[in-house]
């Protein structure tokens, strides 16, 4: 995960003056390695993030401290695909915290759609213990995974469908 620091005293003047730093390090690395590119360019003080790599577009003005929170963020939660970290985030208005919690305390799964999330739950909810398949043929599975859709958070994602208790 990489972010390109611009030179903005460059930039004003017409000229592209930058570097891709590390965002994987802690802020006072990368604000170390911002010092050091606008040291390049007499009376630069002012830079901006034009580029991310690994990392969605969380604004050219967010600060260092808002990528290492994101990087911490997506380390922390290492077993979910970037599609879903992004996704969680967008539904979340990129607030880390409402993020954190969702996917620690409420995620259930992400599946193909939430129908096999449903038919999974009745199955082990409803007919746990019961071997009639007389009873689940005339079960609505339909009206239930509506009904339960209502009761779940759903995130559709590029990998399928992210169930959360609401």
């Amino acid at each position: 995960m990489q972010i390109y620091i611009a030179c903005l005293a460059s930039y004003n003047n017409g000229t592209l003056h930058g570097t891709w730093i590390d965002a994987t390090s802690d802020v006072d690395e990368m604000q170390e390695d911002v010092n050091a590119l606008l040291r390049e360019v007499p009376s630069a003080e002012e830079f901006a993030i034009h580029g991310f790599d690994g990392i969605p577009n969380i604004g050219e003005y967010c600060g260092l401290r808002a990528v290492a929170d994101y990087v911490e963020f997506v380390e922390a939660h290492d077993s979910f695909k970037a599609d879903e970290i992004k996704a969680v985030l967008d539904d979340c208005c990129g607030d880390l915290a409402l993020a954190k919690e969702r996917l620690e305390d409420g995620y259930c799964g992400t599946f193909d759609e939430f129908r096999d999330f449903a038919d999974g739950y009745a199955e082990n909810n409803i007919f746990p213990d019961v071997d009639n398949e007389l009873a689940q043929r005339y079960f609505d599975y339909d009206s239930f995974a509506r009904d339960l859709k209502l009761d779940m958070h759903t995130i559709d994602t590029p990998v399928g469908v992210m169930v959360f208790h609401a």
